[in-house]
């Protein structure tokens, strides 16, 4: 009998443990608009400009969106708190005034992230790269 409760409480707090990761990986698995970059608050400036953003695919470890400008498709890989986005591409249009290499230099620096009121950051390291809020 003792041994069965021991085993109970043991799974249970693994299965605690685990979750947590698993529901952070999960909130991220959503649609994202760009607030800032690299500190500075990012504001739609034309007509043509779009609002950046990000919708991130866990289950298929994918990420689409766009630049503010083209479209976007790329990988993402989330472990715990890291994060990592590779082979990124674009359509090719022409943007004058656009964030879009800024934007895309972040996305590609970045390796962790944390999320909070509705907010994702994404960090280099301790440094904040990109804010975005959540928008689905």
């Amino acid at each position: 009998m003792k041994l069965s409760i021991t085993v109970i409480i043991i799974s249970f707090f693994i299965l605690s443990c685990s979750s947590g990761e698993e529901t952070t990986n999960l909130l991220i698995n959503d649609i994202w608009a760009l607030e800032s970059i690299e500190g500075k608050p990012y504001k739609v400036e034309s007509t043509i400009e779009q609002q950046p953003m990000i919708e991130i695919h866990l289950k298929d470890e994918r990420l689409h969106g766009n630049t503010g400008c083209n479209q976007m498709d790329g990988k993402v890989n989330v472990e715990g708190s890291k994060i990592n986005f590779s082979d990124i591409i674009t359509t090719k249009m022409f943007c004058a005034g656009s964030v879009e290499q800024e934007f895309l230099w972040a996305l590609e620096k970045v390796n962790n992230y944390k999320i909070e009121k509705m907010q994702l950051f994404l960090y280099e390291d301790e440094v904040e790269k990109l804010v975005f809020k959540k928008i689905d």
